[in-house]
């Protein structure tokens, strides 16, 4: 597995309560800000492989639009039917700009 820490967008481009799909080497990922704290994790249900920036923030959660499965922005944590956690990717800002700390498996 390789990492590099990756810079996605100024912290401005993220406003609070905001979900954003970039791209990072050609696979999706999603940033949420929520509650002054940034979260990155891929783009893609592990249910069924659709994109959760389609979905829903809640409450410390991300919610699939197409089958309701939510996971928790700390632990990578499904619901039902989700089975699989979700991969996190660790984040930091730096001089008002946010940096992914991508991993390639």
């Amino acid at each position: 597995m390789t990492e590099k820490l990756v810079a996605v967008g100024a912290a401005s481009d993220f406003p609070e309560g905001s979900m954003h799909a970039v791209e990072i080497d050609g696979d999706d990922v999603l940033i949420i800000h929520q509650e002054g704290k940034f979260y990155a994790l891929p783009d893609e249900c592990t249910h069924d492989d659709y994109p959760l920036s389609d979905g829903e923030l809640m409450d410390g959660k991300v919610k699939c639009l197409y089958h309701g499965a939510t996971f928790d922005l700390e632990t990578g944590k499904p619901t039902m039917p989700a089975l699989k956690k979700i991969r996190l990717y660790q984040t930091e800002v730096k001089d008002g700009t946010v940096f992914v700390n991508y991993q390639e498996v």
